[in-house]
């Protein structure tokens, strides 16, 4: 016998069956709590130093509950979902709203922000529009933090990716379901809650484990916040069933909404969510809905939180939501950037505040209501007519918007080709440190122009030359060997990224003289073109051995990382290969305020290297600003405003001050970037740093003849020759 047919949703709500699908009705205080939600957010990008409201989360949850009811009914009464109406409805309501904030953010942008950033504002738009924002943030390794004046004004379409990708899979979930419901004995609603039940919890365990390593990755990642997604799915499924006994409803709906509105006052939800601490945010979106009188009881007339949520204030900050959140933070960003501040004075707040509430205004006076009164109401035919235009005009939108840019990105970026960053290069024009004669650097030479006073990019000052390389996307001009996954680890607790791992030559010599290692950070790494142009030149092995941000020093018990794996690993990767020299830091200059110093426990590392039979050259570490110097660049400012203030480093090479483990060498190099102990953001006409503190591939080659100089004074033995 054939298992009973589980009963329809008509039937089942007739019957009172747990498994009736939620009816559709308006939910006034759902729409004042989420303008409640999106209000938070603003308010405390403006005036919180940083905070997260916990609205984001809210927010999230709600689209989860909206959409779940819509398509499961659907999915349910026709076997099918109209996709032509569904990703019409999306066109009108979501997409339409983004574009036109994207397009208006990319054209300011690219006239307010500095050259040096429009390739990323241009590739982030891109990725706005086709809502994978989320992941572009975590590939290029920003934060979710209080904005700065080199913070994207598409930061915040990390959430509405999130958001978009959701929409892009639930109805396949809500379609599953229904088929498991005709399989089996369960109901839509039951089907679909069970479904969403794993991927919750799927979801809600990444979030823990990816949490110990990278919380700015599971903060912005899709798999993390699929949970809070399906929350206010669920609740969408429980339907009528979600109310709470009378006597209590009331005291529970205030609670609720003092859960949602503390949140940002009493968690730190950038260092938290998405992990369990979201659920105060949520339980109080729970409570809240639950607490909803039935539309038969009578009223006890006492205040609710669903009567607060459902007046007037709340219903227009429903209203205008979408649009406050699309343009205030692109206003931030834009005012700091004028301004020249870190962050909003209290009039620039209230400014941007204004300005968002009239420009989301505006946006659903003009374009959201218009297009939302497009909705079909004619027969099926005429339906998918009028749903047809919307769709073709967003698909025309993406696929020109992709297109477009992409197109300015490869146009406009100069990223390095095969082979050396120099090549071709005029060096009579462009001599960089070769501006520093071999005896005296730079205090007497009649080619630096009085180097150190005066312009340190003009050379004999005779002729006015652009600087080299282009600002334009300089920071895509990394050594080759960190643009490669196989064997450069980046930054960060991702797991993995502890393991040793090693870049090879990829001109490796048949039988190499030397096998020499640059070890560390990238302040090891940024040197690769000097040492592969020494290595064609006396036939060595260079070989490149780095994670992002970690250096030798001690391990720290108090904040364990994966940096402290790999520092332990070093030595016995050493031992399995043939390397005759490590090259590192020694020293570092920080970014922040304070002096040249050597990391705790470096030593101990040191002898740890030199212990595996290998040699060690520490080289003087290279000085960092605080900003970006391309960017202080193409703002207007000159090559020595825009270096790094030389008072950093120590008045003696702190290495020259200790004492270091046999077969440990030292290199100062520092004149060449700061002559007559005056840095500068550009010498011989070469752009010096590609960043705040990362030295361009192209000076780096103009080094090349003085690190040859200092290293055959030092250690003739790599040359084959022995010091007299």
């Amino acid at each position: 016998m054939s298992a009973p047919r589980p009963p329809t949703e008509a039937s089942a709500r007739a019957q009172g069956h747990p498994g009736a699908l939620p009816g559709r009705r308006y939910r006034p205080e759902l729409h004042g709590l989420r303008g409640l939600a999106i209000a938070g957010v603003v308010l405390f990008h403006l005036f919180g130093a940083g905070r997260v409201s916990g609205g984001i989360d809210i927010f999230l949850a709600i689209s989860g509950f909206l959409f779940t009811a819509m398509l499961l009914r659907e999915a349910d009464s026709t076997g099918r979902i109209d996709f032509l109406k569904y990703f019409a409805r999306l066109a009108r309501r979501i997409l339409a709203p983004a574009a036109l904030v994207i397009g208006t953010t990319t054209l300011l942008g690219l006239m307010i922000l500095p050259m040096t950033r429009h390739s990323q504002l241009v590739t982030e738009a891109r990725a706005s529009l086709l809502y994978f924002e989320n992941f572009e943030l975590i590939r290029s390794q920003l934060s979710y933090e209080a904005a700065g004046p080199e913070t994207s004004p598409f930061q915040h379409f990390w959430s509405l990716s999130v958001q978009g990708q959701f929409y892009l899979i639930w109805p396949a979930v809500a379609l599953i379901a229904v088929w498991l419901s005709r399989r089996t004995r369960f109901s839509p609603a039951s089907a679909m809650a069970g479904l969403i039940g794993l991927l919750m919890a799927g979801s809600f365990s990444f979030a823990l484990y990816l949490q110990q390593h990278s919380q700015a990755e599971a903060y912005l990642l899709t798999q993390t916040r699929i949970w809070e997604l399906g929350f206010g799915g669920i609740l969408a499924l429980l339907g009528a069933r979600l109310v709470l006994p009378r006597p209590v409803r009331t005291a529970a709906g205030w609670l609720g909404l003092a859960l949602i509105i503390s949140c940002g006052f009493l968690l730190d939800g950038a260092a938290l969510f998405p992990g369990p601490w979201a659920l105060w945010p949520l339980v109080g979106l729970a409570l809240v809905m639950a607490s909803a009188a039935r539309a038969e009881d009578p009223s006890d007339g006492m205040p609710t939180a669903q009567g607060l949520l459902a007046t007037g204030i709340f219903s227009r900050l429903g209203d205008i939501a979408y649009g406050l959140y699309l343009w205030h933070w692109p206003l931030v960003i834009f005012v700091l950037e004028l301004r020249g501040d870190a962050e909003l004075s209290a009039g620039d707040a209230v400014f941007v505040l204004g300005a968002s509430l009239l420009l989301g205004w505006l946006t659903y006076r003009l374009l959201e209501q218009p297009l939302a009164r497009r909705r079909p109401t004619d027969s099926a035919g005429r339906s998918r007519s009028k749903g047809l235009v919307p769709v073709a005009l967003a698909a025309g939108s993406l696929v020109i918007g992709g297109l477009a840019t992409t197109a300015y990105v490869q146009l406009t970026t100069a990223r390095d080709t095969d082979g050396l960053a120099m090549a071709g290069v005029d060096r009579q024009l462009y001599p960089g440190a070769d501006i520093f004669s071999a005896n005296d650097l730079g205090a007497n030479d009649p080619r630096t122009n009085d180097l150190g006073a005066n312009d340190l990019g003009a050379n004999d000052g005779a002729r006015d030359v652009a600087i080299y390389p282009e600002l334009g996307g300089i920071s895509q001009r990394v050594p080759e060997y960190a643009g490669r996954d196989d064997c450069h680890q980046p930054t960060g607790n991702e797991p993995g990224t502890g393991e040793v791992l090693v870049c090879e030559d990829s001109a490796e010599p048949a039988d190499p003289t030397q096998t020499i290692m640059l070890a560390g950070g990238s302040h090891a790494g940024h040197w690769h073109n000097a040492w592969i142009m020494l290595a064609e030149r006396h036939h060595w092995e260079v070989l490149v051995s780095t994670k992002g941000g970690c250096v030798f020093r001690a391990n720290d018990p108090d904040q364990p990382s994966l940096c402290d794996d790999w520092n332990d690993a070093f030595p016995e990767m050493l031992k399995e290969r043939s390397v005759d020299l490590v090259v590192t830091p020694g020293t570092a200059i920080p970014r922040e305020p304070g002096t040249e110093q050597i990391h705790d426990g470096a030593q101990v590392r040191w002898e740890q290297i030199t212990g595996t039979g290998t040699n060690l050259l520490l080289l003087r570490g290279t000085p960092r600003q605080e900003e970006n110097v391309p960017d202080c660049l193409a703002q207007g400012d000159d090559a020595l405003e825009c270096a790094p203030d030389y008072a950093k480093f120590a008045e003696s090479n702190p290495l020259t001050e200790i004492d270091l483990p046999d077969d440990t060498y030292t290199l100062d190099l520092t004149d060449h970037f700061c002559p007559a102990q005056q840095c500068s953001a550009v010498i011989g006409n070469v752009l010096v740093y590609r960043d705040s503190h990362h030295l361009t591939n192209e000076y780096v080659e103009t080094m090349v003849p003085h690190l040859e100089r200092n290293l055959r004074e030092s250690m003739p033995q790599l040359f084959g020759t022995q010091a007299s």
